[in-house]
């Protein structure tokens, strides 16, 4: 072993005085080490330069490749990507991720303020925000899938690896969190904090597997860091700054135990990080042992604050080498070398050190086989070269590099093109005609509070009638007051009071706008009390006498009853009011009084773990809390039984054998999750909003209910084959037979459906002040209701659907996430109004249309759901621009999740039938259009087909529809290209 500090290697500050460097880390190509230091910089170094003494005075060798300075703190780590180390991420304390990646276009040029010239040019691609303070550890999966950090806000935030969204946050941890490693199989992460525990997390769902706190009980919190390594093989972690009463040591446990089995003992001072290399060796028994009793062993490295470094193998207890002291303070970072030669490592006083090994110093190297063998007993997969078949494919996967090139040139000429963002637009053509919900004119009403044109508002004008409505809420504590003079056929915007304050902020003074009511409409201004188990209704008298508000307290259940309704998965009939109702309004869903609280206490003790990894265990349902009870209820003189919430349902043998659709529903904040699987294999799965009460189907189609009265409905693959169903209620009873879909709600309507057809169907959406009406160019209404939701009236199936959720909106307004539409279009223009803060909820549900998160590896997430209903809300709404473009990233995910199932139903549906004997405008023996909004399908295909080309796993798939494609051109001499 040899030592090597070179005195050039190091981060000056203005006075050309050394500054400490807080991490390091080295280039999967061996090439690189990156440095980040106390002077906010990040310098990447040539290896050559300080392994080689030589060429470190070699003016023709570089020492400095490049330096990076746009952190405004100090940059406390980085870490290249692995295997090509395409990307390197470095986290500051101004609390703030930024990626780099090097621009090859670059040819060099000087360092802006200094005198240092960078031959590589590494430019930032992204900037991560969302630690609320120092980011002090990352690290990257070993694919590059993800990437984790933690922080000094107690919080560890994953990351994608390709996209960089944020997709989970990790709070459960009650102290500063110092150190996060990767599982090599994938299936765990590790986190150590200033709380005294290490925290594994499964990956599945990032629910805790295990909490070690026992090594760390008596640990000081005075370390700066507390980085730990899991060994290359899985089966180990090792930890920093464990303690056994005074010694200081590192703690070792094993994988599936979680327990400490190997403490390294001997330094003299808390241990800041401890570090595996990479490789695993065939290490000797001993110096003279005999070479074919060599033992496969994994070898760790720990840097401490006694300035010390030690190098140990697992399996002995003593270390294999001891540098003593090689700095003047203490050891915060260690970085292996991808061959495990050479050991790096940093310290507080500012220099690196770098460790070097002969070649067979530990031992044998156990070759990239071998290791991958000894992974794949913890389920971990390597996917095998995709070998090119056929002509086909390569001339699909050039006309995709050429689309993308051409992608990205319109993206850029839109950005640098001049944009008014002024004024929201609905693209409303002017055949489409604004409906007036109160009065009947061709005018806007906008939350019954204004009247507006059909164009969206702009946000100052809803932000005033928010506050508005707010202040005459307040009065008579809660019982909103009305006037009797508010009668007038259009309502007149009275002039706001502006005044100036002294340090020069507007105030304005909220103005109560009243709606524009007929003379002969009752005027209605309900009232619900915030207890649970009471509502406090107003009723009104006619406008005529003056109308007086008379609260009325109206018990739900008796205390008698609820105990009978506990023992049962149903609630009793709702008997808010009277037989035949009276003449008050109830807005608003609430939950029947049967002990709901207390389903909610006894529940939680019973939840259990429904992650896949333990699905052998036969989960036993039980109730959560009772279901929530639409207002329409109240309102009916049938009352149906009301079904509660169970954390798990399942349908067994859809196919009549093996085939089952389950949901697992948590609490009222998580969305639910719905899952069909056959066997141990998950076709598919998705995630809803609210919680499921009813679920059926076949091997054709399923369909859930969910208590809010809404209907999803899925093809065999997943695919949501109609935006959500909305009903006046939450459904009784839910049942297929065949191609018949019958639904029985709450109120006593009866919904049967076709094929997605309807037969005979009684439906409405009940919604408290729909702000604006709308009629599309291809006759269907448009409804947008004051929480920014956006309803389509089925004329086929005589139902409502949801074609926008708000709470699905990003709070980002300049972030380009994926499954985002365009500007220019009817969901684009929702969106972008949403976002701007028009919408209540915004953003509670962004995270079910990111990518990643507890998705099975190899089945499609979360996002392929949300692609699918917006597509379905295009068609809907007539919009074939923005239907275009969510195809085409429809597609996209399909092929970056290699979705087979969800291939060959996008592929069916656009291609159509094949043989001669069928007309091509479908009329002859088969009811296919084939055009969609003026659109050909098979053109559709032909550029879906390009997009899927994208990932060669999919090619013999890919191939086949395009030759059957090819079929159909030449059967009508029909050429693609024209």
């Amino acid at each position: 072993m040899h030592l090597a500090k070179p005195s050039w290697l190091g981060h000056f500050d203005d006075k050309n005085q050394r500054t400490s460097i807080f991490s390091v880390h080295v280039h999967p190509d061996g090439s690189r080490l990156a440095t980040g230091g106390l002077d906010n910089k990040i310098k990447l170094w040539s290896t050559a330069s300080i392994i080689d003494a030589n060429k470190a005075d070699d003016p023709s060798v570089p020492r400095l490749l490049c330096t990076l300075g746009l952190h405004n703190g100090s940059v406390l780590c980085v870490r290249w990507s692995n295997k090509d180390g395409r990307y390197l991420a470095s986290g500051s304390d101004d609390q703030l991720i930024l990626i780099w990646e090097w621009d090859r276009s670059w040819s060099g040029g000087s360092v802006f303020g200094s005198g240092e010239h960078n031959i590589e040019n590494w430019k930032p691609v992204k900037r991560l925000s969302g630690h609320q303070s120092d980011v002090v550890d990352l690290a990257w999966s070993r694919n590059n899938t993800h990437l984790a950090s933690c922080g000094l806000d107690s919080l560890v935030f994953i990351w994608d690896g390709k996209t960089f969204e944020k997709l989970h946050k990790l709070d459960q941890h009650l102290g500063f969190v110092k150190g996060v490693t990767w599982d090599p199989v994938g299936e765990y992460l590790a986190t150590e904090s200033d709380d005294k525990t290490v925290k594994i997390w499964r990956t599945t769902d990032w629910t805790v597997q295990a909490e070690i706190s026992e090594p760390y009980a008596s640990s000081p919190t005075t370390t700066f860091y507390r980085r730990l390594s899991w060994s290359p093989d899985g089966s180990h972690v090792a930890t920093a700054n464990g303690a056994q009463g005074a010694v200081a040591i590192a703690a070792i446990f094993n994988r599936g135990e979680w327990r400490t089995d190997i403490s390294l003992v001997g330094h003299d001072s808390a241990i800041e990080v401890v570090a595996f290399n990479p490789v695993i060796f065939m290490i000797p028994d001993s110096d003279d042992a005999d070479p074919n009793s060599e033992t496969m062993g994994s070898v760790c490295a720990v840097g401490s604050q006694d300035h010390s470094i030690s190098v140990w193998v697992t399996r002995n207890a003593r270390p294999l080498f001891v540098c003593q002291k090689p700095f003047d303070h203490s050891v915060l970072d260690l970085a292996w070398s991808p061959d495990g030669t050479q050991l790096y490592a940093c310290s507080y006083d500012g220099t690196v050190v770098v460790l070097l090994f002969l070649n067979k110093e530990f031992g044998t190297r156990v070759s990239e086989e071998e290791h991958e063998k000894l992974l794949s007993k913890y389920g971990f997969t390597v996917k095998e070269p995709i070998i090119l078949e056929s002509t086909t494919q390569l001339n699909l996967e050039s006309d995709y590099a050429i689309a993308k090139r051409k992608e990205k040139s319109d993206r850029m000429a839109n950005m640098m093109a001049p944009t008014d963002s002024t004024t929201v637009d609905m693209d409303i053509s002017t055949s489409e005609t604004s409906i007036n919900l109160a009065s009947g004119s061709n005018t806007t009403d906008f939350g019954s509070s204004t009247i507006l044109p059909h164009p969206l508002p702009s946000v100052e004008t809803q932000q005033s009638t928010n506050d508005d409505d707010n202040e005459a809420s307040k009065n008579t504590n809660g019982v909103s007051s009305t006037s009797s003079s508010s009668t007038t056929t259009n309502a007149v915007i009275p002039q706001q009071n502006v005044t100036v304050t002294k340090d020069g902020k507007r105030r304005i003074q909220p103005q109560f706008l009243r709606g524009s009511l007929t003379s002969s409409t009752p005027q209605l201004q309900p009232s619900i009390s915030s207890t649970s188990e009471q509502i406090v209704v107003t009723e009104s008298s006619t406008p005529s006498n003056g109308p007086t508000n008379v609260p009325t307290i109206l018990n739900n259940h008796s205390k008698s009853s609820s105990e009978d309704v506990l023992s049962s998965e149903m609630d009793a009939p709702s008997r808010a009011l009277p037989p035949g109702g009276i003449s008050t309004l109830v807005i608003g869903n609430k939950r029947s009084a049967s002990s709901a609280s207390d389903l909610t206490t006894q529940s939680s003790n019973k939840r259990q773990n429904i992650s896949r990894s333990q699905s052998e265990v036969e989960l036993q349902p039980s109730v959560l809390r009772s279901s929530l009870v639409s207002p329409s209820v109240a309102m009916s003189q049938v009352r149906l039984a009301t079904h509660k919430v169970l954390n798990y349902l399942a349908k067994d043998r859809l196919d009549g054998a093996t085939l089952k659709l389950e949901c697992y529903n948590f609490n009222e904040n998580t969305p639910s999750q719905i899952m069909c699987t056959r066997g141990r294999t998950t076709i598919w799965f998705d995630y809803v909003p609210s919680a499921v009460i009813l679920i059926t189907g076949h091997s054709q189609y399923s369909a859930v209910a969910c208590e809010d009265g809404s209907i999803y409905i899925y093809s065999s693959a997943g695919r949501r084959l109609l935006p959500v169903i909305m009903l006046e209620s939450s459904a009784s009873f839910l049942e297929i037979c065949r191609d018949y879909l019958l639904v029985l709600t709450q109120v006593g309507l009866l919904s049967i459906w076709l094929k997605c057809s309807a037969m005979d169907c009684n439906a409405g959406i009940y919604e408290t002040l729909k702000r604006s009406a709308h009629v599309r160019s291809n006759g269907i209404p448009l409804l947008i209701t004051s929480t920014n939701d956006a309803w389509c009236y089925h004329f086929d199936m005589h139902v409502w659907t949801r074609v926008y959720d708000p709470r699905y909106t990003s709070k980002d307004s300049t972030g380009s996430e994926i499954g985002e539409v365009n500007d220019g279009g009817i969901l684009a223009t929702l969106e972008n109004y949403a976002r701007q803060g028009g919408a209540r909820n915004l953003g509670s549900l962004s995270h079910l249309r990111r990518l990643g998160g507890n998705d099975t590896p190899g089945q499609p997430n979360h996002l392929i759901g949300y692609l699918e209903n917006q597509l379905i809300s295009a068609e809907l709404v007539n919009s074939p621009v923005e239907y275009k473009k969510l195809l085409f990233q429809y597609a996209q995910k399909i092929a970056d999740e290699e979705a087979e199932y969800r291939l060959h139903e996008l592929c069916i549906q656009l291609l159509g039938p094949t043989n001669n004997t069928d007309d091509f405008g479908g009329r002859a023996k088969s009811n296919w259009d084939p055009f969609l909004m003026g659109m050909s399908k098979r053109q559709l295909l032909e550029e879906v087909l390009t997009v899927l080309s994208s990932n060669r796993s999919l090619q013999r798939h890919v191939t086949e529809y395009k030759n059957a494609l090819n079929k159909c051109w030449n059967m009508i001499g029909c050429d693609p290209n024209d």
